[in-house]
């Protein structure tokens, strides 16, 4: 079985790997094998490398976290249909065949930050969503749930929608460093929430914004306890990692059918005082 996934945060996708590992420790006396392929976040050599591992002729099945489901589609498509099963797991392409989904609702995630900024602000409530500057399926839903909470409170204020490229993460923020003081909250929809925290630090308490963001890392946790990050939302990578091998496993080897098409991980709000229980 091939396992395809980004390089990029790198933090997540070590929790992700670890359940990957515990699964495979549970069954490897059934001769279950798994290839990992690490690759840079670029769909085009995404859909490289799915063609190599699938021209390739060695694997029984592939397991993705799609950049761009969209763009995944009519390969995810045309492979399920020859009999070669695919399964996404933490990115999906909903409108694809692909036989399950191991992941977060990301449109509730982005409602939920709405949700936290909204409860832990008092004043004008001015806010900033930051995503990637690509507009993957993931960004696009994140940015909509946002969007969909602001508007269900009778948000009155147009909120700024900023985007920045992780491969030159430093660059883009300090171009708009200047616009964070001018702000009541700031949701990170993206992987770069230590280093917004990083800037925002230097702004004095007084003035500065509710950081809201995604995951955990020993960055991450240090900035909760400083206070920087107000909240961050955790999806458990480490049972995504485990449950996007048992559910190929029970399919290929114990030739039980794909009862559910989505496996949806639950949300997990963390501050200050409970992060220590998900700090691995």
């Amino acid at each position: 079985m091939a396992f395809v996934y980004p390089e990029y945060p790198q933090y997540f996708w070590k929790e992700v790997e670890r359940g990957i590992k515990h699964s495979l420790e549970d069954i490897q006396d059934y001769g279950f094998n798994v290839q990992l392929f690490k690759i840079p976040d670029n769909i085009y050599k995404q859909i490289e490398v799915v063609n190599e591992i699938i021209d390739s002729n060695k694997y029984d099945g592939l397991v993705i976290c799609p950049k761009d489901g969209n763009k995944l589609e009519k390969i995810i498509n045309d492979n399920v249909e020859k009999g070669f099963p695919i399964y996404t797991f933490n990115n999906d392409s909903p409108s694809s065949k692909r036989l399950s989904y191991v992941g977060a609702d990301y449109f509730d995630s982005g409602s939920l930050a709405g949700d936290l900024l909204e409860k832990m602000t008092n004043r004008s409530k001015k806010f900033a969503i930051i995503t990637d500057e690509l507009d993957t399926s993931q960004m696009i839903q994140k940015r909509k749930g946002f969007e969909s909470y602001l508007k269900s409170i009778n948000y009155r204020h147009q909120f700024q929608h900023m985007k920045i490229d992780h491969n030159n993460i430093e660059n883009t923020l300090y171009e708009l460093k200047d616009n964070f003081s001018e702000l009541d909250g700031i949701y990170v929809a993206c992987g770069a929430l230590s280093e917004v925290a990083n800037l925002l630090k230097s702004i004095d308490t007084k003035c500065r914004p509710i950081l809201v963001g995604h995951d955990m890392s020993q960055e991450i946790y240090n900035y909760l306890q400083s206070e920087v990050v107000t909240a961050t939302i955790c999806q458990d990578p480490v049972f995504q990692g485990s449950l996007a091998v048992r559910i190929p496993f029970n399919h290929l080897m114990l030739e039980q059918p794909v009862k559910n098409a989505e496996h949806i991980v639950k949300l997990e709000i963390v501050t200050k005082a409970n992060a220590k229980y998900y700090l691995h």
